[in-house]
């Protein structure tokens, strides 16, 4: 109960904060500090459970989420004269609210009298992504949302080694010895894989900071800290879809980076080599870690307990092809109708392959919708960042596509894509950036003045494109800072 005060007051403080300073769009900061909370809703569910109205009191206990429900609500508040203001003519968003339609639709057909909240959350969501680009209207709010996912990650590493070196706020017993060695680090996350997720994406962004913006105020006392944090966090998660993670969207941030590809070869050709000794390093000293990476060689083995979630999941869609078991069903199925299939030894009935869920679940027509979406979704992105000569945008533009594609990557192995509120997130940024809002309108470059503005010393120097077509929104965008902003 102490606990549940202590939220209260923490998610009461930061809302008043909000309205003090009359600074709504302090929101979504609010959103992305509150998100990685999840110990009072772990630590409710089994008294609130998963669906209806505790399952739903149980989600409003994670700050972020609740900052989400306060984005909403202030979003549709300031737009009550122009509602089109909460409809940003992006190319992401009718799909989604067609996938969205499907699931919905998904619910009727489920043998599940309860819907799970991981479904029920999904409306939020996709309302978040409607209203939250409203709020994110020029290259400072950017620069806030940047700030926030290096602060979190700053403390989520320190939480993180605090955990596996000093044995301190161990507070998952699931945890403890789970590596046959010690504590795998979740910090306030639930799950150690979902921690190494964030990292993958902070840290990536650390990366790409540094590079591509030089010695400002930002990279100095949050990206280089964030990343030295961030990083030893990460090891201490012992995840190694994380770690695999980490590196593709470092990788992704650093190719797509506004640099010289003299640098990015050097780059590449440093990261390899420091990989390497550190692998020789780790397997030659043992322990946990080292076993964590050698199984990687293991083939469908790593796989561990998600090999036969697997086989269940195609045969829930073998027997349902076209419209699966319904939405949110896959548990429900699997411990009723496919019981057979779970080896005794088993003690999870989660679906840890998302794309497997979504073909169980809702079947061809369902993974046919969610192909479509993030077609769409790649399209926008290719094509707003072939079309911006901003540097600083473009950075954003590859952080965020490294970001969603390594939370899709990384659900193949520990589920957690659609109601992922990280993967909303980021696409709600990406709309602000799609749709100008975030940048404010691509004015063609002065006379003499170089295309790439805001680029350091010895950049890559990206060829002048004209400036696509906008029609200006009902709210004023703030113009384009110059260098150094």
């Amino acid at each position: 109960m102490l606990e549940l005060l202590v939220l209260a007051v923490m998610e009461g403080a930061l809302l008043a904060a909000v309205i003090l300073l009359r600074e709504p769009k302090l929101l979504i900061p609010a959103v992305i500090i509150g998100l990685p909370i999840e110990y009072f809703g772990t630590q409710t569910l089994s008294s609130l459970g998963e669906s209806g109205a505790g399952g739903a009191i149980r989600a409003l206990l994670n700050p972020g989420k609740a900052a989400m429900l306060a984005t909403i609500g202030v979003a549709a508040f300031r737009a009550r004269h122009h509602p089109r203001a909460l409809f940003p003519d992006s190319m992401v968003l009718l799909p989604v609210a067609g996938l969205l339609a499907l699931i919905i639709l998904g619910l009727f057909w489920s043998d599940s009298t309860k819907a799970p909240n991981s479904v029920l959350i999904l409306p939020v969501y996709v309302a978040f992504l409607f209203a939250a680009p409203s709020l994110i209207e020029d290259r400072r709010d950017v620069e806030r949302i940047a700030g926030a996912f290096l602060l979190v990650a700053c403390g989520l590493g320190a939480i993180a080694i605090a955990q596996r070196v000093g044995g301190v706020f161990n507070w998952r017993d699931i945890l403890i010895g789970s590596d046959g060695y010690t504590y795998r680090s979740n910090a306030t996350f639930a799950d150690p894989n979902h921690l190494a997720r964030y990292f993958a994406i902070a840290l990536s962004l650390a990366a790409g900071l540094v590079l591509a913006t030089g010695p400002r105020r930002q990279t100095v006392y949050l990206a280089l800290p964030a990343l030295v944090l961030g990083f030893g966090g990460t090891i201490m998660t012992a995840s190694r879809s994380g770690w695999l993670s980490l590196a593709f969207c470092t990788a992704f941030v650093a190719l797509t980076a506004p640099i010289a590809r003299s640098t990015k070869l050097r780059l590449f050709g440093s990261a390899g080599t420091a990989v390497a000794i550190g692998l020789v390093f780790l397997l030659s000293q043992g322990g946990a870690n080292a076993d964590r990476i050698r199984t990687l060689t293991d083939g469908v083995q790593v796989l561990g307990s998600r090999e036969f979630l697997i086989r269940a999941g195609v045969q829930m869609w073998k027997d349902n092809p076209f419209v699966g078991v319904g939405s949110g069903n896959f548990q429900h199925a699997l411990v009723v109708s496919y019981l057979h299939l779970i080896p005794s030894w088993a003690q999870t009935t989660l679906s840890h392959t998302s794309v497997v869920s979504i073909l169980a679940e809702l079947g061809i027509v369902g993974a046919a919708m969610f192909a479509f979406v993030a077609f769409r979704a790649g399209l926008a992105m290719a094509r707003a960042y072939f079309v911006t000569r901003v540097a600083y945008e473009r950075l954003i533009i590859g952080w965020l596509a490294a970001g969603m594609m390594g939370i899709i990557l990384q659900s193949q192995s520990e589920g957690r894509l659609l109601d992922d509120p990280f993967l909303w997130l980021l696409l709600a940024i990406f709309v602000a950036v799609e749709t100008g809002a975030a940048f404010g309108e691509r004015a063609p470059a002065a006379p003499g003045e170089s295309p790439v503005r805001d680029a350091p010393a010895g950049a890559a120097v990206l060829p002048a494109r004209p400036a696509p077509a906008r029609q200006p929104g009902p709210v004023a965008h703030a113009a384009l800072e110059g260098p150094g902003a």
